[in-house]
């Protein structure tokens, strides 16, 4: 089973406002991802991304996105999954979830500190990141301040409307 990790980001890297707000994205950003969720199946994103993005847009999240798994990954052992939601309690911990259930492409969606803490596993087998045409001076980073650097080999550009781009990576993994 592979793991792709897949975000909307700003050209420096953001993929939220400080506050969590992301109401630069374009409407079609959402369209897109609902088609990769319906491509793989699943979403796997971490507790505060969920929490978040639900809090933020009560009417439009996660909850309507139809997905045969939705994966909460949180080091709170007391946190309870919303209906419809599995909680693990470590990114190993979803992966063996998802490829236990057959599933052979997990799609990770996760915050900056949960996408981080995938690629320190070494659990990253592809970037998809959909660049959108703003520079935000602060904000939420797609990848959190990790000790990693992982090398990757572009696989597709993907030119997408209102001027953005998405690129696609494998990870190189040690040997290649």
């Amino acid at each position: 089973m592979k793991i792709v990790q897949s975000n909307a980001i700003s050209l420096n890297g953001m993929i939220a406002r400080e506050n969590g707000e992301e109401d630069w994205l374009p409407a079609e950003g959402w369209d897109e991802f609902i088609e990769d969720v319906k491509q793989f199946g699943n979403i796997i994103m971490g507790r505060e991304t969920y929490e978040r993005v639900t809090e933020l847009y009560p009417n439009y999240n996660f909850d309507s996105v139809e997905a045969q798994y939705k994966v909460i990954v949180t080091s709170q052992t007391s946190y309870e999954a919303p209906a419809g939601y599995i909680a693990v309690s470590s990114p190993e911990a979803a992966k063996n979830l998802l490829a236990k259930a057959g599933i052979k492409v997990g799609l990770l969606i996760g915050g900056g500190k949960l996408n981080g803490s995938f690629y320190v596993r070494g659990l990253v087998d592809e970037v998809w990141i959909t660049i959108n045409p703003i520079i935000l001076g602060k904000g939420r980073p797609f990848i959190s301040s990790e000790d990693i650097e992982i090398s990757l080999r572009l696989k597709e550009v993907i030119q997408l409307s209102k001027d953005r781009v998405q690129l696609r990576y494998s990870v190189l993994k040690s040997l290649e």
